[in-house]
């Protein structure tokens, strides 16, 4: 009797990936990675813009206000009352938050809300390197810039976040012109406002965003 043995059956498939199954998976990544990088982009442009409002315009509507009411410049001198008036922020000194508050509770207005370090002049912000940033806010003045707000840094400000502002304001990113500027040295006598450096720039210690005001 002839025993014939059956060998298994091996079935390969050979067959590998065409180049149009390759090209899609490599379109779907990048759709992926697409969508992932713009929703980080919307998600910075969301905060850089309330940023914009509940600090830096809050603020102005803020100095308006008091001026609407009593005619006195905020932050004129570094006193609770405004002892010493001349029209110009920083009279005698910049005024810290003590005096801004004192300033405001004597004709009851209220401050923008405190951020998160307490404090109702500061705010943090990320930039675009990963750098969180301490942002402080002072009401200033310069012989050819007039009062304005100064938004400024223990190691710099964030550009990204100036040039994002001066779109807002000025609709164009000139830090030369319009009512929002940058200098890379607010402690000069005479304050020169420069073009915006890159957003990845190192920043300079001294440097500031300028929000010029009304009076």
């Amino acid at each position: 009797m002839n025993h014939t043995q059956e060998k298994p059956m091996m079935l390969f498939n050979n067959k590998g990936f065409t180049l149009i199954e390759i090209a899609i998976v490599l379109i779907i990544i990048g759709i992926i990675i697409g969508a992932v990088v713009k929703g980080k982009d919307v998600m910075k442009s969301a905060q850089q813009k309330q940023l914009y409002t509940k600090y830096l315009k809050a603020w102005e509507l803020t100095y308006n206000n008091y001026y609407d009411r009593t005619g006195w410049i905020l932050g004129d001198d570094a006193s609770d009352n405004n002892a010493t008036r001349d029209g110009q922020c920083g009279n005698g000194g910049v005024a810290s938050e003590g005096n801004i508050q004192g300033q405001l509770d004597m004709v009851g207005i209220d401050p923008p809300a405190q951020g998160s370090t307490g404090s109702i002049l500061q705010r943090t912000y990320t930039d675009s390197q990963g750098i969180r940033r301490t942002l402080q806010l002072a009401f200033d003045n310069d012989t050819n810039l007039g009062n304005f707000i100064r938004i400024y840094s223990t190691n710099g400000i964030p550009y990204d976040l100036g040039m994002a502002w001066d779109r807002v304001v000025d609709g164009t990113m000139d830090g030369t012109a319009g009512n929002l500027r940058y200098t890379a040295n607010y402690t000069a006598a005479s304050i020169v406002t420069a073009a915006w450096p890159d957003a990845d720039a190192a920043s300079v210690a001294n440097s500031a965003i300028l929000f010029l005001l009304e009076f």
